[in-house]
């Protein structure tokens, strides 16, 4: 099975990760089948939409026949894999990672957790801004997967802000919380600026305005990037998104010189969300051809 796994015809791939569905199927035949999940995990890498969905499908009930510990060493595993996946092409995909990564929280145990933490921290933002997404069924697994996240994280407040589906006051309190990893949190959100789907395209520059504010004042350089990225959505089919990336630049530009006290992130919030206003500068010069 494992030379089937691996070799250069996809519909072999495709026949042993079926025939080892089957067999992981049966909980009796689960333990010899750990071995083989390096080369099931090197299948969440395939082009080939049908192989990666039969992988997860594979992993899922590999990881419910393992024992605690087991279980618990793979789940981290599984979960570095996954990552890429939450932003992938097709909803269908998208939501079974999701699901599968909100299903690894509870098999995680010590001493994994602190491994485990890194790719839960990791999650965040993508999460975050795919609650966006137009299709029901992928906002709401993202915000279930958070709620686990949080749980996780034993982060009270999180909790509360994630069942009220308060999306700026979370990211509010996650780049407060983790400003130390605002490089992260800017790399990960540049990456859904040319998302498909508008509002996802919005609330990935309202977040990168957000966390922009985070990074000190020696981060001229980083900050001039931002600026560029954002500069090209000016020509965005949108003119929603138009508006949001010129006001912006507009506020970063207006930051790079002051002091991070002279304005909260909470203001920030404040100014990006209520800034296209029908008699705003920046909304007719966003529409301009």
């Amino acid at each position: 099975m494992s030379r089937q796994l691996r070799d250069h015809q996809t519909v072999v791939r495709w026949l042993g990760l079926k025939g080892l569905l089957n067999l992981a199927r049966l909980p009796e035949k689960v333990g010899k089948l750990q071995r083989l999940l390096p080369d099931v995990l090197e299948r969440l890498q395939e082009v080939d939409r049908a192989l990666i969905h039969k992988a997860i499908a594979v992993l899922k009930h590999l990881l419910a026949g393992m024992d605690r510990q087991s279980a618990s060493c793979a789940a981290v595993q599984v979960a570095e894999q996954l990552l890429p996946l939450f932003d992938d092409v097709t909803s269908k995909l998208r939501v079974l990672s999701i699901t599968l990564f909100k299903d690894l929280l509870e098999l995680v145990r010590w001493p994994n957790r602190s491994e485990m933490k890194e790719y839960v921290l990791q999650s965040l933002v993508p999460l975050l801004l795919l609650v966006h997404d137009e299709r029901p069924n992928v906002s709401q697994v993202c915000w279930d997967t958070l709620s686990s996240a949080a749980q996780f994280l034993r982060w009270h407040q999180l909790s509360g802000l994630i069942q009220h589906k308060e999306t700026w006051r979370i990211c509010d309190c996650l780049v407060r919380r983790y400003n130390g990893r605002a490089d992260d949190f800017l790399c990960q959100t540049m990456a859904f600026l040319q998302n498909p789907q508008t509002p996802v395209r919005e609330a990935a520059i309202r977040f990168l305005g957000l966390t922009a504010r985070q990074l000190d004042q020696g981060s001229q350089n980083k900050l001039n990037a931002i600026c560029e990225n954002l500069k090209g959505l000016q020509q965005d089919s949108k003119s929603s998104v138009r508006c949001l990336a010129s006001q912006t630049i507009f506020i970063l530009e207006a930051f790079k010189n002051q002091p991070p006290a002279c304005c909260s992130l909470w203001t920030l919030v404040h100014r990006i969300t209520t800034m296209c206003t029908e008699d705003s500068p920046l909304i007719e010069a966003a529409q301009l051809p």
